[in-house]
């Protein structure tokens, strides 16, 4: 009785695999490539080579908005990776305004550029105490106050290159 039973069960299954159950046979059939990749559009865009005062000001605005997210994250205990990446970015900003400065206003930004790569390797210790996130709260809050003070459009147009 049970080899009949088995019996069945075999024809059932292979009647099915060979017969009309379509979305079985399809889980096993290999799909065709494609000979012709879909087609990639690039919307290329001008930059200005000279600075704007938008660009500058959107630097600006973006390198004290990352300070203000570093010092929040470390008032409020936020995770590490978002530490890292707003000091990162406020990083990345700088070095875009950096860039748009004569040599003479490259020198005056690389102090600030090197107290942020301080506080940068400061927040990629693994555990901060509670005076290590004091230290950089401050010295972020002291360098924001210096940028806000030194770096504002008005002040730094004079080392702006006009090419």
């Amino acid at each position: 009785m049970r080899r009949v039973a088995k019996d069945v069960l075999v024809f059932f299954i292979v009647g099915l695999v060979f017969s009309g159950c379509y979305a079985l046979r399809k889980k096993f059939v290999r799909k065709r490539k494609h000979a012709i990749p879909p087609p990639v559009y690039l919307d290329l865009k001008e930059y200005p080579k000279v600075p704007t005062k938008e660009m500058y000001d959107e630097y600006y605005v973006f390198i004290k908005g990352w300070l203000d997210e570093l010092i929040r994250c470390l008032e409020n205990d936020y995770g590490k990776k978002r530490q890292k990446k707003s000091i990162n970015e406020a990083i990345e900003n700088l070095k875009q305004i950096a860039y748009f400065f004569t040599p003479e206003g490259k020198e005056k930004v690389q102090p600030l550029y090197e107290e942020m790569l301080v506080i940068k390797e400061k927040v990629a210790k693994p555990y901060l105490s509670y005076s290590d996130k004091n230290f950089i709260i401050r010295k972020t809050q002291k360098l924001k106050r210096r940028l806000e003070t030194e770096f504002t459009y008005e002040k730094a147009k004079q080392w702006l290159n006009q090419e």
